[in-house]
């Protein structure tokens, strides 16, 4: 599925060769420079997720901690944990791979999830991006996120929930992104790999628009902090319907400009590419927010275990437990 994405983007830019020097260039290096180093010469490990104390797990897909403790207004204890992946694909793959989970539901926005992961993986995945999809921002909106988590909390009062919000990650849907940025890729290539659609994007994605020039760090930076106050206000109003203890943190960061310390390539990198284990892309918020009891958590295999479960299942399930 990958080379598919790769090849359509070069039968889009074959002609184009400030993309070929910037974005194929710096793709080159970290394939061939970066990666290996970090592969062979650092000591990665990074926290096992699942391991950790908590009822329930808010993932803001590609937030920085930096940016996260400078912006964050929930009450909690700030902690930071080093993430086992640099990208989404690598944190599923780290985390979950070859492992089951029956004593948790994995609710989720970014379609990856169904890409990436077998769907006997947990209890049942609510897969919010199939019913709540906005075509308009290429994304599920954080507002909507937040009511289909708290309907599964309901629906599944017995078990961890995993909440996998797609901000502060692109497509930036607040007034930097839209204005001045434009039309950008968002997560519409994730949503037609799920789907088993053609393999494409409908627009250029922002780290490539930086990559060439076509946009300056500052608007991105703006942007990008935008999409995550954007998430924030239903995150903190979320955490008030939660049962348990809370950690709200992020599968990776991002790079805007930064060169891959400790590798001693000279070059500035962006985005979040796999395999490269560099502060900003690895170290992650993990906020605790303790609630007043804890869950009674019961492991079992549910009837979802073989598909994943829509939003309109999860509203069946909260009616037949009389929630509704």
């Amino acid at each position: 599925m990958d080379l598919e994405v790769y090849l359509n983007s070069v039968r889009k830019n074959w002609n184009d060769p400030n993309w070929w020097r910037r974005v194929v260039g710096q793709f080159v290096v970290e394939k061939t420079l970066v990666k290996p180093y970090f592969e062979y010469v650092s000591d990665h490990e990074g926290v096992d997720v699942m391991a950790e104390d908590w009822d329930n797990l808010i993932i803001l897909d590609a937030c920085r901690y930096d940016m996260f403790a400078e912006l964050n207004t929930i009450q909690g204890r700030l902690e930071s944990r080093v993430s086992r992946g640099s990208n989404t694909p690598e944190f599923l793959r780290e985390n979950f791979e070859g492992r089951r989970f029956d004593d948790t539901v994995y609710v989720t926005a970014n379609p990856q999830i169904d890409v990436r992961l077998p769907p006997n993986t947990f209890h049942a995945v609510v897969s919010v991006w199939r019913d709540h999809w906005d075509e308009e921002l290429n994304t599920v909106h954080p507002e909507v996120m937040a009511e289909e988590t708290r309907k599964a909390a309901e629906a599944y009062p017995d078990k961890r929930i995993v909440a996998h919000f797609v901000q502060p990650h692109y497509p930036f849907i607040g007034p930097t992104g839209r204005d001045l940025i434009g039309k950008q890729a968002g997560m519409e290539l994730s949503k037609r790999l799920a789907d088993g659609a053609d393999a494409q994007q409908d627009y250029e994605h922002v780290w490539d628009m930086l990559k060439r020039g076509a946009i300056d760090a500052e608007t991105v930076w703006r942007a990008y902090r935008e999409n995550l106050e954007i998430a924030l206000s239903p995150v903190e109003t979320l955490l008030d319907d939660l049962p348990g203890t809370t950690v709200v943190t992020s599968d990776h960061g991002n790079l805007l400009g930064e060169r891959p310390a400790p590798c001693p390539v000279p070059m500035r990198m962006y985005g979040h590419p796999e395999g490269v284990y560099t502060e900003h892309l690895v170290k992650v918020p993990w906020l605790v927010v303790e609630g007043e009891e804890r869950k009674r958590v019961v492991a079992e295999a549910g009837v979802e275990s073989d598909r994943t479960a829509t939003a309109e299942e999860t509203q069946e399930r909260l009616q037949d437990l009389g929630y509704l």
